[in-house]
């Protein structure tokens, strides 16, 4: 890690403080896993945000506190990549940084989890900043992006985020209706983006998520946008090709998140 010094323009104080790479220790709880004792794809994914929200703090850049101003980052999209599935017992460590910021409207997170020091899995991710009053994105500036020291290193090298195939209506075998309960919303007021991934395995045929629950080698998830309170959502699954992809449908019928599983 490396020391930052950052003056803060209104009392013109200089800030330190080290960031660059972060490692997150995780302590694992028995919620984690399945009843075959291996860590679950949602664990996974919390682990990993976990060590990003740490990178926040680190960066003096208060999540909460950009929310209630009227201002947030908004995940548009999660790659991960399981190499090995961490089982009950297994020591446990996330790794977050944040690639060069190459677009004025986009920032990349990358991660990588260990267990038992090897690599069992990596991560991307791609953020927005967002003015909750109008809803557009907005330019992050170039004070914000330096706060995270970002890096020239990319876990999956000049591979883009791959797109998720749409399935037609037809394709469509297993649906259900789902009212997002009170816990599922988070700060920012909308369904947090981890709970969707839940939406999508409670959407999976019975032998799919007996089989595979556990055993899925690559998650990709794009949010379009947020499903509020009070909003029914419509989850729709399709095997295409071999990948299981769910489509999570609001009131208007519109696509407000794709998962593809495989």
């Amino acid at each position: 890690m490396r020391l930052l010094c950052y003056l803060d323009k209104n009392t013109q104080k200089c800030h330190s403080f080290y960031i660059m790479i972060v490692d997150f220790e995780y302590t694992s709880l028995l919620e984690d896993f399945s009843a075959d004792g291996k860590l679950l794809p949602g664990s996974i994914l919390k682990i990993l945000e976990n060590s990003g929200n740490k990178h926040s703090d680190l960066a003096v850049d208060n999540i909460l506190k950009g929310s209630s101003g009227g201002i947030a980052w908004i995940l548009t999209d999660w790659l991960l990549e399981i190499n090995t599935c961490p089982k009950y017992g297994d020591k446990l460590m996330a790794r977050t940084w944040s690639e060069t910021v190459k677009q004025p409207l986009a920032c990349m997170r990358d991660f990588e989890l260990y267990c038992n020091g090897e690599v069992a899995a990596k991560g991307l991710t791609k953020w927005v900043l967002v003015d909750l009053k109008t809803n557009r994105p907005m330019r992050v500036s170039q004070e914000l992006i330096a706060k995270y020291q970002p890096e020239e290193k990319f876990v999956f090298g000049d591979m883009k985020m791959p797109k998720i195939i749409t399935p037609e209506m037809a394709q469509f075998t297993n649906e259900i209706k789902i009212t997002p309960r009170r816990s599922d919303i988070d700060f920012n007021s909308h369904v947090h983006n981890l709970t969707y991934l839940d939406y999508a395995m409670e959407t999976l045929p019975a032998s799919v998520y007996a089989e595979k629950k556990t055993s899925f080698k690559n998650i990709r998830i794009s949010y379009k946008s947020g499903v509020k309170a009070g909003e029914m959502i419509t989850c729709r699954y399709a095997n295409v090709d071999g990948k299981h992809i769910v489509c999570i449908f609001g009131d208007d019928e519109k696509i407000r998140t794709q998962i593809e599983l495989l």
